[in-house]
């Protein structure tokens, strides 16, 4: 017999997390966070916890935190809480009409991810382990992403790191000195791991500017190019014909919204890595399919993050203990990025790595106290 859903409430919060440090890209600068959390319970006692990590500018997408607020306490949540009890597929099918019809994946992830990680309590089952149906590997490396700070601060970010024993360094990068910064760390590291992503900032005129990190010996370059679409990609990146001077991976990130957009820049040749998130795909499914794609198409793909509390980058902790990830993602300390976060284990790493949680559902407890202290607004059905 299938595990029935009998929901008896849904509660959205609305949080604003202080960040210890500005975290700047090239599109735009976080100092407070402000999230989404969406708990849910049965009429058994059982809770689920999902995040909608959309930002509260639109400057990753068009999905920000007062969007996905609005549409959730006067559509999906009434809607939700209106449904007959069902099992987990009939919401699933249902989130998925909405992700088409909406084109809100941030907004969809917070919700699907409550409500698989209900099911999994109920059945006393990791989600990840579960969904992906794979064991987990017991601990996963660290991977630090250092913002687009001063120059002459980048090799001292980055030494603070390597000393804990961290094995991957990304960069945020622009025009305006993202070569030169690289460089500098290559230089002074040689054989660490080393990525940059330049977040759309390089213009299709500055196609040779990007050809320089060839010489860097980079796992790949995120997001390099302004991208309108993947169609205009497309038909950009087949003017170049033989002449494309990159040899650095190209990886994608903000440019994949859906498992439909992944499989369109590989059908075409435009995506030589992938940056898997949950909440950009629109939950766990979307993630498992997106997953699937890459290993089907031998496209390398690694975690990233959203700069998310642990309720959402707790997932991505898992993701990566899959154990095929192409490099360490983006996943360090809760305490670099905030005072406290909301789960007990936080993300915490010890010389360079973090043992990863498997219990059931989420796998970790979420802190309801500290919830509540970083909450703004909040809304019950």
């Amino acid at each position: 017999m299938r595990d029935i859903l009998n929901i008896r409430s849904i509660t959205a919060y609305r949080l604003a997390l202080p960040l210890r440090f500005d975290f700047k890209t090239a599109k735009g600068l976080v100092r407070i966070r402000e999230t989404i959390v969406i708990r849910i319970e049965d009429i058994d006692g059982y809770v689920g916890y999902g995040e909608c990590v959309a930002f509260t500018d639109p400057f990753y997408t068009a999905e920000t935190v007062e969007i996905s607020w609005n549409k959730l306490v006067e559509d999906y949540i009434f809607n939700l809480r209106a449904m007959r009890p069902y099992p987990l597929e009939n919401y699933m099918r249902q989130l998925q009409m909405w992700l088409k019809r909406d084109a809100m994946p941030m907004t969809m992830a917070g919700l699907e991810n409550a409500l698989i990680h209900l099911s999994c309590s109920r059945k006393g089952v990791n989600s990840i382990a579960h969904i992906m149906k794979a064991d987990l590997v017991n601990t996963i490396p660290m991977g630090v992403v250092i913002g687009d700070i001063p120059i002459d601060e980048v090799l001292v970010a980055v030494q603070r790191y390597v000393e804990q024993g961290c094995e991957r360094i990304k960069l945020k990068v622009t025009p305006r000195d993202g070569y030169e910064r690289t460089k500098l760390v290559r230089s002074a590291y040689p054989h660490i791991d080393l990525a940059v992503d330049a977040n759309q900032s390089y213009t299709y005129d500055q196609l040779h500017d990007i050809a320089r990190y060839n010489d860097l010996s980079l796992k790949c370059i995120e997001e390099p190019f302004a991208i309108g679409s993947l169609e205009e990609y497309r038909q950009w990146r087949a003017e170049q014909g033989e002449h494309w001077p990159i040899k650095t991976p190209i990886c994608l990130d903000e440019s994949i919204l859906s498992c439909d957009d992944l499989s369109y820049a590989i059908e075409h040749g435009l995506i030589d890595v992938a940056n898997i998130k949950v909440g950009r795909l629109g939950g766990l499914m979307q993630t498992q399919g997106a997953i699937n794609l890459c290993r089907e198409h031998r496209i390398h793909y690694w975690i990233g993050s959203m700069v998310e509390s642990s309720i959402s980058k707790m997932m991505h902790v898992q993701l990566a203990a899959l154990g095929d990830s192409y490099m360490a993602g983006d996943l360090s300390d809760s305490s670099r990025y905030f005072e406290r976060d909301l789960t007990d284990p936080d993300i915490s790493f010890v010389d360079g790595r973090m043992t990863v949680p498997t219990g059931a559902g989420l796998g970790v407890s979420v802190l309801e106290d500290r919830l509540l202290d970083y909450t703004i607004g909040t809304w019950t059905l």
